[in-house]
């Protein structure tokens, strides 16, 4: 089995009572099977509270919640099953957060999340490049995904031009997302019009500098549309208040956001002045955002091997940092100052919100289809304005 990581992958160790957030709250853990079963098996007091407080939800096993925390969740925000059980013991789901893994064939890409405090940190703090670490061990592969071999190495190549141009610090960020959308937007194309070996002339192209130059130039027809953003940015505050979430007291901050730029008509010119001051506060950072959307594009790019949509996973990235952005310069509004722990603040609480409950991805996804603040033109506005 080949491995692929990020380099800041092994840096991870769980700071447990330690962390300001707990995992263990704010969402249903699905237990699997195998952890279930051992489960039903544990004597005594404790297997007997421990098969208590395991509901069916959804045709799932998961642990029911204690308001908003796990039920074994002790009030030194440790685990009552590690501390009876082990750490063995623990559920697939338990044993793994913060991290993540997805297969493909003989491939397994694993990664931190961003939800996770102590992750997002890690994540943030890398002020290089991220290099992604291949390694092969002798794990036996017992069974492969059903996936187009052909559009598997496309989109592997894809991906890593994606890479490379949101890591090109010699272009402005906003210009970087713009070149990764229109650049996927014709993969798109070739994919649905089964078209699969045409990719590569799509690869070609964003391979040139000419060409690139050239798509920089052409995109500078979306530059000074600032009220369009403007309005786009409410469109999309809104779709987020729209969504599920973690817990009822919007953790965001949305309705701040809508209520501080979007009540009088002279809120635009408030709003765009304050970005400003941001992009110049943070400029030195600025380095943060290019990590979330490498981070997005990581997690859930190669998806699309499965359902064919890599448009939506490049959208899913540019939406999460365009958000993560918004929400930053509310806070540096309210505080006059943006600090490291507001940025891993903001960053972990929209990953938990809005990841955690996978609906949510499934929701905007749908959304990307219908709602025409997601179109190519009107994500090229929001994001070059």
């Amino acid at each position: 089995m080949k491995i692929r990581k990020p380099d800041y992958f092994d840096e991870f160790k769980c700071i447990a009572s330690e962390c300001e957030d707990t995992c263990c709250a704010g969402w249903g853990i699905v237990i699997d099977e195998e952890s279930h079963k051992k489960y039903l098996s544990v004597d005594g007091t404790f297997g007997d509270e421990l098969r208590s407080k395991i509901i069916n939800e959804d045709e799932e096993k998961v642990f029911v919640l204690n308001g908003d925390r796990c039920s074994f969740l002790n009030e030194n925000n440790l685990c009552d099953i590690y501390n009876n059980l082990g750490a063995e013991s623990l559920c697939y789901t338990c044993r793994q957060y913060p991290r993540y893994l997805e297969e493909f064939g003989n491939t397994r890409e694993t990664g931190i999340s961003l939800s996770c405090p102590e992750a997002a940190r890690i994540i943030l703090r890398k002020s290089d490049k991220v290099e992604f670490e291949l390694s092969e061990n002798d794990e036996e592969i017992t069974s492969y995904n059903d996936i187009n071999p052909m559009l598997y190495i496309n989109l592997m190549q894809c991906r890593k031009i994606i890479f490379d141009i949101m890591q090109n610090r010699e272009i402005d960020l906003k210009i970087r997302c713009a070149l990764v959308l229109t650049f996927i937007n014709e993969v798109q194309e070739k994919i649905d019009s089964n078209n699969i070996q045409s990719i590569k002339l799509v690869k070609d192209k964003y391979l040139n500098k000419d060409f690139i130059k050239s798509t920089i130039n052409d995109i500078e027809v979306y530059n000074g549309k600032t009220t369009e953003k403007y309005i786009n940015i409410k469109e999309v505050l809104e779709v987020f208040r729209d969504l599920k979430h973690i817990k009822p007291n919007d953790i965001l901050g949305l309705e701040d956001a809508l209520r501080y730029f979007w009540q009088n008509e002279d809120d635009k010119d408030i709003y765009l002045d304050i970005h400003k001051k941001f992009d110049e506060y943070y400029k030195a950072k600025s380095y943060e955002f290019e990590q979330i959307l490498v981070y997005f594009v990581f997690r859930y790019f190669m998806k699309a091997v499965f359902d064919y949509d890599a448009l939506a996973k490049v959208k899913i990235a540019l939406i999460s940092y365009i958000m993560i952005k918004e929400l930053c310069v509310v806070r540096y509004l309210e505080n006059k100052e943006f600090t490291n722990t507001d940025m891993v603040d903001i960053a972990h609480t929209y990953s938990k919100d809005v990841e955690h409950l996978e609906e949510n991805i499934e929701t905007l996804e749908e959304l990307f289809e219908t709602n025409d603040v997601f179109s190519i033109e009107e994500l090229l506005i929001t994001l070059l304005n």
